[in-house]
């Protein structure tokens, strides 16, 4: 009887471990809950490695980004029906591109809220099942791994949050890690909003016609289809 008792625990827990982990959900966009985050990005290469610090702010309409390092800015802001406006902000020159909807239709670069409001996109999560839990700045998190071999990728993910703590990816012969060092409720941020009401604004429609501007020639490769008018 004991035999018997033994082997049929030892069935339970093999059946047990050969179920496959859960995927990564994303709940609804609407309930993602305010907040504000600092990460620090990793790059390794055969040649060394590069790190970089940003900040991310995130409410139901609108998401911001601040690079420490180059102190450059990202913002999109999203309409009552769904359509997308985009700002690529440089805080040192105090200066904005603007991009209406169409004009990113028109470059081919439609973002996508989930995207952009999670960090993640759909090909990437995908492939991932659950396969630990861990405690990240003191909150709760899940691991999870990508069950596809062509493409190694590994997140720890904050369910509560619904925001990566760790994204680390291979991409063409570098390792690319993005780690939280920093999160906050919205509403306790130590970091305020890099305003950019003072700023110059210009529309991404009228670089064309301001491509003898110093500043515009000097960012052109930064902002998105920044050579269309030059080629």
């Amino acid at each position: 009887m004991l035999k018997i008792v033994l082997w049929g625990a030892v069935l339970l827990l093999s059946a047990c471990a050969q179920q496959p982990g859960k995927p990564l959900q994303i709940q609804a966009l609407e309930q993602l809950p305010a907040l504000a985050a600092e990460f620090e990005t990793i790059v390794e290469t055969d040649d060394g490695q590069q790190s970089y610090q940003w900040r991310f702010w995130r409410t139901a309409k609108r998401v911001e980004t601040h690079n420490l390092q180059d102190n450059t800015g990202e913002i999109w802001t999203k309409s009552a029906d769904g359509k997308i406006a985009y700002e690529r902000v440089f805080h040192q020159q105090q200066q904005v591109i603007e991009y209406t909807p169409g004009d990113l239709n028109a470059i081919g670069a439609v973002p996508d809220w989930s995207t952009i409001a999670t960090l993640l996109n759909q090909p990437m999560t995908a492939g991932l099942v659950e396969d630990d839990h861990e405690q990240v700045l003191g909150r709760p998190a899940s691991h999870y791994q990508s069950n596809n071999g062509n493409i190694p990728l590994e997140v720890t993910w904050f369910d509560r949050e619904q925001l990566p703590a760790l994204i680390k990816r291979n991409d063409h012969g570098q390792t690319i890690t993005t780690r939280v060092v920093g999160i906050y409720p919205l509403a306790e941020s130590p970091w305020p909003y890099q305003r950019s009401t003072n700023y110059r604004y210009t529309d991404f429609a009228d670089i064309g016609d301001k491509e003898s501007d110093p500043f515009i020639q000097s960012i052109q490769h930064k902002i998105k289809g920044g050579h269309s008018h030059s080629e």
